[in-house]
This record gives structure tokens, sequence and C-alpha cells, in this order.
């Protein structure tokens, strides 16, 4: 692995983080968290007039054609603010597999308005939970296919203009296709979120998806899937490194600048011992990420390594994440103050997906099929 990044890359990591710092500084974040549907437009339009959410998209669609190290940075600094916006659910869950693996004509029609920053869009996946609820499925009618079901917790649902949406396609076959969000058929019911982002429960009753809007049935919709999860477990660690490093510098400020006994907070040994465990786990997690990275960027399988990723993204999110709040003491809690912000966002991001049991399960289904992944 090559630890130096490149003039281009450090040139869209200086940009990034430009506008981030202009547009999403503390006061302008609470702003946006105090509406009922917290989203930053005039940064999502700034991103796309900067050409930073096409950064990884087709140059046929106004894209760059960039790989997953360049779009880490970008998320990495959106992490460090914490700005609403759905970056990851956009370009990484969506816009990603659909320039990927979707037909020409479903690309011009979707992903142009995605790149100018004008739409939102986010990924619908089968209800996974503790309820019982109808899951999410689909079957042919003809040409067109048939969807009925319910998907929860779907991230800036209510803002967003479409969905790409996995289903059961029989017992043991996945289908994915694109929804119109005002598709006749799909409604939604609001829900409340740990991170206070806009979220909503999905009813499909016979929503009837055009041959056209079919992406992918089948093995090629796992192929989708497995290739939509790399990359997001990859760019979720990146946005971990952002949230959970500007979590810990916070706490480093406080703690100098708070005085106890006479003497700083940071002076004190068992602060100090803690701050370094945090930073100790985030480092971890910047390693392994750049691990995924590296091997989805040169075309490797990183089956292995995404999800290795994901699970220090929960270890670290829950060591460095209750480190900073712990430190901080009781002004941590209060909502005025912002670093509950950065506590909620690390346990969004350990859940999103799976939690550490589920990756640790993936992981050793991996490794019993292929132990020599191991000795890489």
């Amino acid at each position: 692995m090559n630890f130096t990044y490149t003039e281009d890359q450090l040139a869209i990591k200086d940009v990034a983080d430009k506008i981030f710092r202009d547009m999403a500084a503390d006061d302008k974040i609470k702003v946006c968290f105090s509406e009922d549907k917290p989203f930053h437009k005039a940064l999502w339009k700034t991103l796309g007039e900067s050409g930073l959410i096409a950064a990884t998209l087709p140059a046929e669609i106004g894209g760059s054609e960039m790989g997953m190290t360049e779009l880490s940075l970008i998320i990495e600094a959106q992490g460090a603010s914490v700005a609403p916006i759905p970056f990851i659910e956009t370009v990484v869950e969506c816009a990603m597999p659909i320039a990927q693996f979707a037909d020409t004509e479903l690309q011009q029609r979707v992903l142009p308005s995605v790149c100018a920053g004008d739409a939102v869009l986010s990924a619908v996946r089968p209800y996974n939970g503790l309820q019982d609820l109808q899951p999410l499925t689909v079957k042919a009618d003809g040409d067109n296919w048939v969807l009925n079901g319910v998907s929860a917790l779907v991230s800036y649902a209510p803002l967003a203009n479409g969905f790409l949406v996995v289903a059961h396609n029989g017992a043991d076959a996945s289908w994915v296709g694109y929804c119109d969000a005002n598709t006749s058929g799909l409604t939604q019911v609001t829900q409340n979120s740990t991170t206070s982002e806009a979220v909503a429960q999905l009813t499909f009753d016979n929503v009837v998806v055009a041959a056209a809007d079919v992406i992918a049935v089948g093995e090629k919709a796992e192929e989708l899937i497995e290739w939509q999860t790399q990359r997001t477990y990859a760019a979720i660690a990146s946005q971990q490194i952002g949230v959970l490093k500007d979590g810990l510098r916070r706490a480093a400020e406080y703690t100098t600048e708070r005085k106890q006994f006479g003497r700083p907070l940071s002076k004190f040994q068992a602060v100090a011992q803690q701050a370094a465990d945090a930073y100790m786990a985030i480092e971890a997690l910047r390693g392994v990420c750049w691990r995924a990275l590296d091997d989805i960027d040169s075309g490797r399988d990183a089956s292995l390594s995404s999800r290795v990723a994901k699970f220090w993204v929960c270890e670290a999110g829950h060591i460095a994440g209750h480190i900073f709040l712990h430190i901080h003491g009781g002004i941590g809690q209060d909502l005025d103050y912002p670093l509950h912000r950065y506590f909620t966002w690390a346990k969004r991001n350990e859940n999103y997906l799976g939690a550490a049991t589920k990756q640790s399960v993936a992981l050793g289904d991996l490794i019993k099929a292929a132990p020599e992944r191991v000795a890489i």
C-alpha cells in the first residue's frame, strides 16, 4: 500500500475541507438540525456545482471517474462536520450502482440531476428486524414487476426523489430496481432517528416497476448487492473517521481549556490515557479503511477487507465515541452543545447495515469458506 496521497487527491481534499469549513460550521449545522427534516440544501447544491458529488461517476453524465480513495476524502470531511446531507446514501448506495449496472437510458434519466446537486436518492432494502412486518418482495407481471412490502428507517426518504430498491424475488433470489418517489402505491410514514436525520418507513402496495427501471435480477442482483455493500462499508468507515477524529479534537480543546483543582483536565493522567485509547482506536479504523479502499480501487476482492472495516467502524465508534463524550462530562449531553451529534452519529454508523456481531459472523463465514484469505 502507498500511504501518500497524490497531488490530485490532496487537491480534492482541500476543496472538500474548504467547502465544509465554510458552509458547515457549528452554528449553521445547528440551524439545519432545528428543522423538521434536517438537510443542508445549500451545501448539497454547492457540492454538486463543485463536481464532488459526481467524483466517482462516469464522464458521460458529468462525472470525473475517480476512485473510492478520492471519494473517501470528501466523505471524511462530511463526517468531521456531521453535516446533514445524504452523501453516502445518494452517491455510494444508489448513484454508483446505477452507473455500474443500469442501462444507459436509466443512467441518463436519473444521474445528471444527482450530479448537479438537484436530486437525492436513497437505498431501500428488505426489512430486517424483530417485528413481524411484511417482507419486501417482487413478482414478474408480464414485462413489468410488482413490488409489495415494507422497509423501515430509510435514510432521507422524505427528501428523496427516487429509490434504489432491493427486494426478494422468490425464496433465494434477489432483485434490484429503481423507483420514483412519487410512484403510485408507494407511501411513507415519518419515523424518528437517533441522529434526527429524516427517515421514514416505506410501504409498497402493488407498486409497478417498468422493465426499463429494472437493474438486475438473480445472480446479477447478488453481484450488485455485494459491489454496493463493499463500497458502502468503506464509505461508512471513512465517514466514521471524520466523526471520531473531530469528536476527539473537540475533547482535546475542551480538556485544555477546562480546569479542575487549578490545572487543565488534559494534565490529569486518566484523561490523557482515555484520549490515547480513543486515538489508537481511530487510527486502527483508519488502517483497515485504507486497506479496503486500496482493495476496491486496485480491483481486488474487498469482501473481507470491507467487512473488517465495518467491524472497526463499530469497535472504534464504541470506544472513541464514549470516551470523548465522557471526557466532556455533563456538557456533552447538552443539546445546545455540538458534541452530542458526534456521539449519536458514531452510534448510527456503528449500527447501520449491521453492528459488530453481524460483521463478525460474516467474517467468520468468509474465512471458513476460504481460510487462505487471512494470509494475504
